[in-house]
């Protein structure tokens, strides 16, 4: 079977982007499918052709959108464009019902887009710091809590993760649940729909899986699961149409 993810931004300028692709792709190797990946970034019209996408990390999302205008001076990168076009990228996944999978940034993003908010720097907020030292991601536990997809998924409820950022959700999106926390400092690290009965697959981590150890629990367990679904929709798509 063919399949085609896209990346809501991975422009090859960004060297640290292949990590997403390189995940896919082994995931995709195990599962015995074709994979096409596309930088949606770059060619936004393809959003149509997609299967399944990832809301890769990045930049800060501009607190003018979750109602912090006055913090922004506490962000760091803010690519007002980009937001914007990942957000047309969350309508249209909605839209088509598309299984998503958000990285870092791309939970804040979808949690935002959802209705939620951001802490717009973790320090500030009394928490511990999350981004990286002397330029290597940080390595933290997490709690995954029971009852939940990424439980099923991981088969995991404690396990260490890569952490690079400085921003957290603060208020979860309405429709949300938090399926995992920091375990030192209670920042929500992940979250799932509440209610998964009637819609489409989404886990967002807070965490880089696509830079860990391919083969820990919190890695590429994800990736593998986000494909197995996204085939999934698919052929029941192609059953549906004969």
């Amino acid at each position: 079977m063919n399949i085609t993810i896209g990346l809501s931004y991975a422009p090859q300028e960004k060297t640290n982007t292949h990590y997403y692709s390189d995940a896919l792709l082994r995931a995709a190797s195990e599962q015995e499918v074709d994979l096409e990946i596309i930088d949606l970034y770059t060619s936004p019209e393809k959003i149509n052709d997609i299967d399944g996408i990832v809301f890769t990390g990045g930049a800060d999302v501009d607190p003018s959108r979750y109602g912090k205008e006055s913090e922004r001076e506490f962000c760091e990168e803010i690519n007002p464009d980009r937001d914007k076009v990942e957000f047309s990228f969350a309508d249209t996944a909605d839209q088509r019902r598309l299984p998503i999978l958000g990285i870092c940034r791309g939970l804040q993003l979808l949690n935002v887009h959802y209705g939620g908010t951001l802490i717009v720097d973790l320090p500030r907020a009394g928490k511990l710091p999350h981004t990286k030292v002397d330029g290597v991601d940080r390595y933290h536990g997490v709690h995954i809590e029971a009852a939940t997809l990424l439980k099923k998924i991981t088969r995991q409820l404690d396990a260490p993760v890569t952490s690079a950022h400085h921003q957290a959700i603060d208020k979860i999106a309405p429709g949300m649940k938090v399926s995992a926390y920091s375990t030192d400092d209670h920042v929500i690290e992940a979250f799932e729909w509440e209610d998964q009965q009637e819609k489409p697959y989404l886990v967002a981590v807070q965490w880089h899986p696509e830079r860990m150890d391919f083969d820990e629990s919190l890695s590429g367990n994800l990736f593998k699961n986000f494909l197995f679904e996204v085939i999934a929709k698919k052929i029941l798509a192609q059953r549906m149409t004969v």
